[in-house]
């Protein structure tokens, strides 16, 4: 007989509190199938064993025919795309990571989380396992397409009334706010397309701005107003606003109080719960904080933005996740996928940027590289300057309305990233360095040190000749102008990879006699030149300006090969100005000067490069006493860096720890030298494209080894930091490998060496030189 239960006993009505989880109820109802499995299973063994002859009960198996059909579909699925269905026994991928709150919301939290509460068991039930793998139909994609488009249009028709009824909540005219937008949707936006422009729109016309205290409407948020503001502030032309618009602060006020304003807001918004505005204001303040020389706290607002995307599930594959999640529209999902790869690809170049290991490495097989609104690729773009632009933006050549290609650019982006990230992980990190000078005399060895190299440079030939021809620009057949910056962009940054893949190879031997070496050497000089044509293009056409950090950086890579180059060929008896003019390096140097008056952050690769060059003269002058100590003195004093920019181009701890070659004194040899080019670089802004000499690898030979100074110096990456105190001493060339990597940590290696004796070029016969250098092949 069955007990009674305490509320029998006492007749007292039975009264739950609160139903149970749904993570709980469905942990039971997956108990139970199993255990109806194993009955079935049962049943039929039974039935086996009265009705079968001895031969047939070895060759069925102990399961019923329904599961075995299951078993097989699971199996099929995953072989077919790597995932289970949802409601499998024992769920093992990303589906049982989805958790969604009362509201529709996804979050990530795993299902070992105690807060994890996945979808709910209705709409789990109602989802077959074809229903979840199976792709939408062509004409549902079109659709969707054709929606987003209209969509995108409509919105950029309302703006001007968005702008109206947000500029109030930040205490702005309307006039100023629409110009810093404008800045932002030209100059900033295009590369990494942090917001999605229609959705933001939309938000800004649904603001009740007579209730200062509403909540903001989706993918809309005052703070990331603030912030774009912030970040544009420096375009502004604050002299016309003054007078026009009764602004009662001076430019660096101006800036000063946007900033402060952003960063407070910012800072409040953090303490909410997750959203994608504040993930786009986090990303969009990161790169301020950058360009601004605060490097610390652009990386921390970085790591803020990617856990938070982690937090929300951005990584999960979004196309996939709208099976789950019937909330998600396909402009959810739309803006899903972008910020996943904005967030990737800023990771990526803020990694380059600081010299740090990236942070945001999620798999990126299973979230595709394709977007339904690709209505930015036809819309035209055209480079503003302000309602009022200064005169040297008046002396610009007229540009036309040209499609945009934003969206097929961010995707060329997006890949180049993926082998950006490779690049750090194989060559740059510190537990790669380690592995290099471990047992290099096997052969394991030194097939392990090959195949990142070739991986990499296959991979970046394959990026190159995949580009569309619109989104390639090309040297030999420049155009008169200039295709959008961010296009100008994506080319920059494909020859810096170029470098920082070879710069290896050239570090790791003193001479470039060996063929592997004047190789990777001509490859550099090669990017080298295509940078530097490129940076003229960009200022014949727009200025500089407007020119971005990412530009800047590229054309300080490009610098620190024309160092090398200049170290090589600077005559005895030459004035260094020629020999810099002749290879370009004038230009690539006032480049980042020039860069740097509108983005301290670009102060130290600016400082760094001075105090290089100076050096380098030194050496030189005082090596040959035909020249008088006046000449020395004058030609000296004309590239010596300022007292502060001595401080800024210190050496720190970490340069010591990362490059070997510290304490070894240059002592300059006879030269022997080709007849250089006589063609010079044009001053800014340039009349014509100039043709840049770039060295051959058979010019190479009987060319004394490069340079080491004190403080060899140019690092690939110039806002690097390493504090560390003040007592340290790592300049010893024997330091363990091991305590080195450790000491290295999150940080990249500036200067890694490959050596060139690992690298099988036989392989690479039929390849050339990726890039603008088709006659010059790998032999």
């Amino acid at each position: 007989m069955r007990g009674l239960s305490k509320a029998e006993a006492y007749k007292d009505e039975c009264v739950y509190d609160k139903p149970p989880s749904l993570a709980y109820v469905r942990s039971l109802e997956d108990e139970i199938e199993q255990l109806t499995n194993q009955l079935k299973s049962c049943k039929t063994q039974a039935w086996i064993s009265k009705t079968s002859h001895p031969e047939e009960k070895k060759i069925l198996p102990a399961t019923s025919p329904a599961s075995s059909i299951n078993s097989a579909s699971r199996q099929s699925d995953h072989g077919r795309n790597g995932i289970l269905p949802y409601r499998s026994p024992r769920p093992i991928k990303w589906e049982t990571d989805i958790s969604v709150d009362d509201r529709g919301s996804v979050s990530f939290h795993g299902s070992t989380s105690a807060v994890h509460e996945p979808p709910t068991l209705q709409q789990a039930a109602q989802i077959s396992p074809d229903q979840a793998l199976s792709p939408r139909s062509q004409q549902e994609e079109e659709q969707a397409k054709l929606d987003l488009r209209q969509n995108a249009q409509q919105q950029r028709q309302l703006e001007d009334f968005a702008i109206a009824n947000t500029a109030p909540r930040v205490n702005l005219p309307k006039e100023v706010s629409e110009e810093l937008l404008k800045f932002h949707w030209c100059w900033i936006h295009p590369l990494f397309i942090f917001v999605y422009r229609p959705a933001f729109t939309r938000g800004m016309t649904l603001v009740n701005s007579s209730q200062p205290n509403a909540l903001d409407p989706p993918y809309f948020s005052e703070t990331l107003l603030r912030v774009i503001h912030s970040h544009c502030a420096r375009f502004l032309n604050h002299d016309i606003y003054q007078q026009h618009f009764d602004m009662r602060y001076t430019a660096a006020e101006f800036m000063q109080q946007t900033s402060q304003d952003a960063r407070i807001s910012l800072a409040m918004e953090t303490l909410n719960s997750s959203s994608i505005p504040t993930i786009q204001a986090l990303l969009q303040q990161s790169a301020r904080e950058v360009v601004f020389a605060r490097p610390s706290q652009g990386w921390l607002y970085g790591g803020m933005a990617f856990r938070m995307a982690f937090d929300m599930g951005i990584h999960l594959p979004s196309d996939k996740l709208q099976t789950f999640v019937k909330s998600l529209s396909n402009e959810d999902i739309e803006i899903r996928k972008r910020l996943f790869w904005s967030c990737y690809t800023w990771d990526k170049v803020l990694s380059l940027y600081l010299g740090r290991m990236p942070a945001f490495t999620p798999l990126t097989d299973e979230v595709p590289l394709t977007f339904l609104d690709d209505f930015t690729d036809t819309a035209p773009w055209q480079p503003y300057y302000g309602e009022t632009p200064d005169a040297q933006a008046k002396a610009l050549p007229p540009y036309p309305p040209t499609p945009g290609h934003i969206v097929s650019c961010f995707q060329q982006l997006s890949k180049l990233c993926i082998i950006i990230n490779d690049l750090m992980q194989s060559i740059y990190s510190g537990e790669a360095a380690a592995k290099r000078v471990d047992d290099l005399e096997s052969a394991e060895a030194r097939a392990a040190n090959e195949e990142p190299f070739m991986r990499i440079s296959r991979s970046l030939q394959d990026w190159w000749i995949a580009l569309p021809s619109h989104l390639r620009v090309s040297v030999e057949q420049m155009p008169k102008l200039a295709p959008p910056i961010h296009i100008m962009s994506l080319n920059l940054l494909y020859h810096t990879i170029l470098i920082l893949l070879h710069r290896p190879v050239v570090l790791a031997t003193p001479s470039l006699q060996a063929q592997a070496s004047a190789i990777s050497y001509s490859t550099c000089l090669a990017a080298t030149a295509t940078i530097h044509d490129l940076l003229v293009l960009q200022a014949n056409t727009f200025g500089l300006g407007q020119i971005s950090y990412l530009n800047a950086y590229c054309a300080y890579m490009a610098a620190t090969m024309a160092v090398l180059r200049f170290e090589r060929e600077l005559r005895p008896s030459e004035d260094y100005n020629i020999t810099s003019r002749r290879i370009g390096l004038n230009y690539l140097l006032e480049v980042i000067a020039r860069s740097a008056n509108t983005m301290p952050g670009l102060e130290r690769s600016n400082a760094i490069m001075r105090k290089r060059m100076k050096g380098v003269i030194d050496t030189h002058l005082r090596a040959h006493s035909a020249l008088s100590p006046n000449s020395i003195v004058q030609q000296s004093a004309s590239i010596a860096p300022s007292s502060d920019q001595m401080v800024l181009a210190q050496a720190t701890a970490f340069q010591q720890i990362s490059n070997p070659g510290i304490g070894h004194v240059y002592q300059p040899a006879q030269f022997i030298m080709r007849p250089p080019s006589t063609s010079d670089t044009p001053m800014l802004p340039p009349a014509s494209t100039p043709q840049y000499p770039v060295t051959e690898p058979h010019t190479l030979s009987g060319q004394v080894p490069l340079p080491a100074f004190v403080d060899d110096f140019l690092p690939a990456f110039p806002g690097q930091q390493f504090p560390v105190g003040s007592d340290y001493s790592f300049g010893s060339n024997e330091f363990d490998p091991q305590a080195r990597m450790a000491l290295m940590g999150y940080n990249l290696d500036p200067h890694p060496r490959v050596n060139p004796g690992d690298i099988d070029w036989t392989l690479m016969d039929n390849m050339q030189i990726p890039g603008n250098a088709p006659n010059v092949k790998f032999s």
